[in-house]
C-alpha cells in the first residue's frame, strides 16, 4: 500500500470514528422518541449500504443500544440464550439481539396483550417471570423470557416454547 493510499485510509477511519462519537453524543442527549428515530434511521441505512458501511452502522447501532441498556435497565438479564430459530430469524431480518434485549429490560414489553402487560408489571415488582413479545423487521414474532430469579433470559420463537 502506498503512503498516499494509507493516508487516505487513515483519514477515512478517523472521519468514521468522529462521526460515531458525534452520533453517540447526540443519542445521549436525545429523549426516547428521538432515540427510536435514530435507531430507525440506522435500520433503514442497513438495507442499502455496502458491506463495509454495514459493519460501521451495525457497530454504531450496538453502541447506542448499549447506552439504553445501561441507562434504563429495570432488572438484570442474567445469562442470555438465543434459540436456533430466533438466531435465524434475527439474521434474516439483519437485526441484533441487543435491540430486543434493551426494550425488554427497559420495560417495553412489546406486543403483549394488556393482561400480560399488567402481569409483567406485577412480576417486575414481585420477582416473577417476565415475558415480552416483539416482531422482527421481517414480521417474525420473538418472545423474550426472563426467569423469576433473573438468572437467565431466553430469546425464542413462540413455536420453540
Amino acid at each position: 500500500m502506498t503512503n498516499l493510499a494509507q493516508t487516505h485510509k487513515d483519514k477515512k477511519q478517523s472521519d468514521l470514528n468522529q462521526l460515531q462519537q458525534q452520533l453517540i453524543a447526540l443519542y445521549q442527549k436525545a429523549d426516547r422518541d428521538e432515540r427510536n428515530a435514530i435507531l430507525g434511521h440506522i435500520n433503514w441505512f442497513l438495507s442499502f449500504v455496502s458491506p463495509e458501511a454495514k459493519d460501521f452502522w451495525l457497530e454504531c447501532q450496538q453502541k447506542l443500544k448499549a447506552i439504553d441498556t445501561t441507562s434504563t435497565a429495570l432488572f438484570p438479564l442474567g445469562s442470555v440464550y438465543l434459540t436456533i430459530g430466533a438466531r435465524e430469524a434475527l439474521e434474516e431480518a439483519n437485526q441484533m439481539p441487543v435491540e430486543f434485549l434493551a426494550k425488554h429490560q427497559s420495560g417495553d414489553w412489546g406486543i403483549v396483550c394488556e393482561d400480560d402487560r399488567k402481569e409483567n408489571e406485577f412480576s417486575l415488582a414481585n420477582g416473577f417471570r417476565l415475558l415480552s413479545a416483539y416482531k422482527t423487521a421481517n414480521e417474525t414474532k420473538l418472545w423474550l423470557i426472563t426467569e423469576a430469579d433473573r438468572s437467565s433470559t431466553t430469546i425464542l420463537l413462540p413455536s420453540e416454547y
